[in-house]
């Protein structure tokens, strides 16, 4: 049975990446290592029973009700007992605390007497998360335990337990978080962390997938298979890489299944993301592959190119927070435009509309991608001047 050229060059290709070693480790082993090894770093979530230090100054019923507040948060754990001031100072260079909750002498008396007292908590913010969670429960066990202190008062003069409760809280803040209500990091960082180890390795893979027959010698042969067309080699090779891709797509999903990863049923539009979101990224490799013969100036370029992608695609730090060049640079990383639609789709259901954009500037990236790659090839074919057929003839 006589097969298209194009299906004669990726079953060719199939043949190199199978006795490839690199090739092989990058597309089957590191994904199935890599991404479970991230999930389990993250299976708890978030940060629970941070371990805090206390320095009790007052020893009452009051500093010890809040004692058993801060046990009680899901966040903080009383691990150690401060006994003096001057350990205040040194206490964060060898103790695995994170916090100090200063409960200051008096502090009782004065509530009792109606006059304000002030717990200070000092937070080791050298580690921003554990900072930011730390001050966050602070402030909600000390507000806490100030209402109540309030609706005391207020009951002990004659008040309904209700009459009390809104004159102590007259404003109530309904907060619902939508789509990470319990702000999992598992639900958060793990799919991003994937999917651009997804984009790495295709656009790595990629990269060598042409320049490599200049450097064996085997461009020759290539052309012959491909019948003479810079078409049949892309299609052919990006097919190959297309479909090592998307089963590594696969796994990611089954990554979502195995840890309980919640997403929306959205299955068209993720498989059209990631499809665009793949070409797009192959396309690119292949252009740097057939312009730049040095494999390892190549694979440079795609490091460089890849490496910031994580930061500057808004997923660590927003990009309006960025300097503006920052923030250009990032809008010609892909994975900046697939990120942004991932989170859509997969965390909050948005239809197609809402990622048209995004997929249209995939679609941009991969145009330029294969047009480039087109152009060099059928430069370099006429170079070659078909040495292949002339040998055959």
């Amino acid at each position: 049975m006589k097969y298209p050229s194009f299906i004669k060059v990726a079953d060719r290709e199939l043949g190199i990446a199978a006795t490839n070693p690199s090739v092989r480790n990058l597309m089957l082993y590191v994904p199935v290592v890599i991404f479970i090894l991230l999930a389990f770093i993250y299976i708890q979530g978030g940060l629970k029973k941070i371990p805090v230090a206390v320095y009790d100054q007052d020893h009452t019923k009051l500093s010890r009700t809040l004692i058993e507040f801060i046990n009680s948060s899901q966040s903080m754990k009383v691990t150690y007992y401060l006994s003096s001031e001057d350990q205040v100072e040194t206490f964060f260079l060898n103790h695995e605390e994170h916090a100090i909750f200063r409960i200051p002498h008096g502090m009782e008396r004065d509530v009792m007497k109606g006059k304000n007292t002030t717990i200070q908590a000092l937070t080791n913010s050298s580690n921003i998360i554990f900072g930011n969670i730390l001050l966050r429960e602070a402030y909600t066990i000390t507000g806490t335990m100030s209402a109540g202190i309030t609706i005391q008062k207020l009951v002990a003069t004659g008040l309904t337990q209700h009459q009390a409760m809104n004159l102590a809280v007259p404003v109530i803040v309904s907060a619902k978080p939508l789509f990470n209500p319990i702000y999992n990091y598992l639900y958060y960082l793990v799919p991003g962390l994937m999917t651009v180890l997804l984009q790495m390795i295709v656009f790595f893979i990629s990269t060598r997938s042409i320049n490599s027959e200049y450097n064996r010698g085997s461009f020759g042969e290539l052309v012959k298979v491909s019948n003479n067309s810079a078409l049949n080699i892309i299609i052919g090779k990006s097919l190959v890489y297309f479909l090592f891709s998307i089963a590594i797509a696969m796994f990611i999903a089954l990554v979502f299944m195995m840890f309980g990863i919640p997403f929306k049923d959205k299955a068209p539009e993720i498989i059209t993301l990631f499809s665009v979101f793949i070409l797009s990224n192959i396309a690119l490799g292949q252009m740097l592959s057939a312009t730049i013969d040095d494999e390892m100036l190549a694979l440079d370029i795609a490091f460089f190119y890849n490496s910031p992608a994580f930061v500057f695609s808004g997923f660590t730090f927003p990009m309006f927070g960025m300097p503006f060049f920052d923030s250009l640079y990032a809008q010609f990383i892909p994975y900046t435009h697939f990120l942004y639609a991932f989170f859509k789709v997969y965390q909050i259901g948005a239809p197609f509309s809402y990622i048209t954009p995004g997929v249209l500037i995939l679609l941009l990236f991969m145009l330029v991608g294969f047009v480039t790659t087109f152009v060099a090839l059928r430069i370099r074919i006429k170079q070659a001047n078909f040495k292949p057929l002339t040998a055959t003839a």
